[in-house]
C-alpha cells in the first residue's frame, strides 16, 4: 500500500461526524488512528492530521448551546491532544507525563508552590467579595455566599494529591461564580435603575476581574461553567467586543444626526410662507398676489400643466405652514 493510501486508510478509520453528539466516543477512534500511525513507521503527517479532525469535531461540537455540550467529553479530549502536543515536544514548558489541560503557561508555572499558584485567583476572590459586599445588598443567599471558607476549601485540596493545577484555583472561582450568579439573580427583582448597576457589576466581574486571571465564566439555563482560556485570548475577544459596540454606537449617532438634520430642514422649510417658496427660485420672473409664479425669467408665461403642479407644491406647503404656526403659538 502506498503511504498516500494509508494515510487515507487510517484517517478513514478515525471516522468522525461532522456532528459529533459522543465525543468520548470520537476520541477513542482518535487514539486508534493514532496508535495506526505512530505504528507505521511513526507517520507523523497522518498523526498531526487525526488531532487536526479531533479538534474540527470538538470546535463543531462547542457550536451547539450550551446545555447540550459534553463537558467531560470535552476535557476528556482537551486533555488527550495536550498529552499529544508534549510528547511530540511543541510544548517546550510541558513535561511527562503531559496529563494537564491545555498550553503550559510558562515555565515557572511548574515550580510554583499551590499557595503561590493560587495567589491571583484567591485576589480576584478577595477584590470581587469586597466590591460586593461594598454593595449593602440585602440577600440571605448573598450574605451566606459572603462567608463561605473558601481559603479553608484551597487548603484542603492543597494537602491532597491534586492531579491538575487548575482544580486548586476552583474554590475560589466557584465562589466568584456563585456570587455573581446571585447578583443576577437579585437583579431581575430590583427596580430598572438597581438592575442596570447589578447587571453591569455582574459583566465586570467577568470581562475584567476574571480576564486578567485567564478565566472565562459561559453562562447558560442549567447554570455557569468556568473556563480556563488564555489571558490574551480574551482580551482580544473583549477589545473585537469594544469595537463592536463602538462602531454600532458611531452608526447610532450617525443616524440621529441625520435625523436631527431632516428635523431642522423640515422645520426651517415649514416656517416658509406659501407666499415667499416660489420668489427665490431665479426660473420665474413674475408671480401672482398668492406667490404663484406667472411668467419663465425669459418672460414667456407658464403652461397650464406646469402651473398646475407648481399650485399642488403651493397648496402643499400652504398646510405644512398653518400647520407650523398653530403648532408655534
Amino acid at each position: 500500500m502506498l503511504a498516500s493510501e494509508a494515510e487515507e486508510s487510517t484517517l478513514e478509520s478515525l471516522a468522525i461526524s461532522p456532528k459529533p453528539d459522543n465525543l468520548l466516543s470520537v476520541l477513542k477512534k482518535a487514539e486508534e488512528a493514532m496508535h495506526n500511525a505512530l505504528s507505521d513507521s511513526f507517520d507523523t503527517n497522518t498523526a498531526t492530521q487525526v488531532i487536526d479532525q479531533l479538534i474540527t469535531s470538538a470546535n463543531t461540537h462547542m457550536s451547539k448551546p450550551i446545555e447540550e455540550l459534553d463537558i467531560p467529553g470535552l476535557e476528556a479530549v482537551g486533555r488527550w491532544i495536550t498529552k499529544m502536543v508534549g510528547i511530540f515536544g511543541l510544548d517546550a514548558n510541558a513535561s511527562p507525563p503531559y496529563n494537564g489541560l491545555g498550553w503550559s503557561n510558562g515555565a515557572t508555572d511548574k515550580n510554583l508552590t499551590a499557595e503561590q499558584y493560587v495567589r491571583p485567583f484567591e485576589q480576584v476572590y478577595k477584590q470581587v467579595k469586597q466590591r460586593v459586599e461594598s454593595l449593602g445588598l440585602k440577600s440571605e443567599a448573598l450574605d451566606k455566599l459572603l462567608v463561605v471558607d473558601v481559603d479553608g476549601k484551597f487548603k484542603s485540596l492543597a494537602q491532597g494529591e491534586v492531579k491538575f493545577r487548575e482544580t486548586l484555583a476552583m474554590p475560589y472561582l466557584k465562589a466568584v461564580s456563585d456570587i455573581r450568579d446571585e447578583i443576577r439573580q437579585l437583579a431581575q427583582s430590583s427596580p430598572k435603575e438597581s438592575k442596570k448597576e447589578l447587571l453591569e457589576i455582574s459583566d465586570e466581574i467577568r470581562d475584567d476581574y476574571l480576564t486578567e486571571v485567564g478565566v472565562y465564566l459561559d453562562d447558560s439555563t442549567k447554570g455557569t461553567v468556568i473556563k480556563f482560556v488564555p489571558k490574551e485570548e480574551l482580551l482580544a475577544q473583549k477589545a473585537e467586543k469594544a469595537a463592536k459596540l463602538a462602531k454600532k454606537e458611531a452608526e447610532k449617532e450617525a443616524k440621529r444626526l441625520i435625523l436631527e438634520q431632516q428635523k431642522a430642514e423640515k422645520e426651517a422649510k415649514a416656517r416658509i410662507p406659501p407666499t415667499e417658496m416660489f420668489k427665490s427660485d431665479a426660473k420665474f420672473s413674475a408671480w401672482d398676489d398668492n406667490g404663484l409664479p406667472t411668467k419663465l425669467k425669459d418672460g414667456s408665461s407658464l403652461t397650464a400643466s406646469a402651473l398646475k403642479k407648481l399650485t399642488k407644491e403651493w397648496e402643499k406647503q400652504k398646510k405644512v405652514y398653518e400647520d407650523w404656526k398653530s403648532k408655534s403659538g
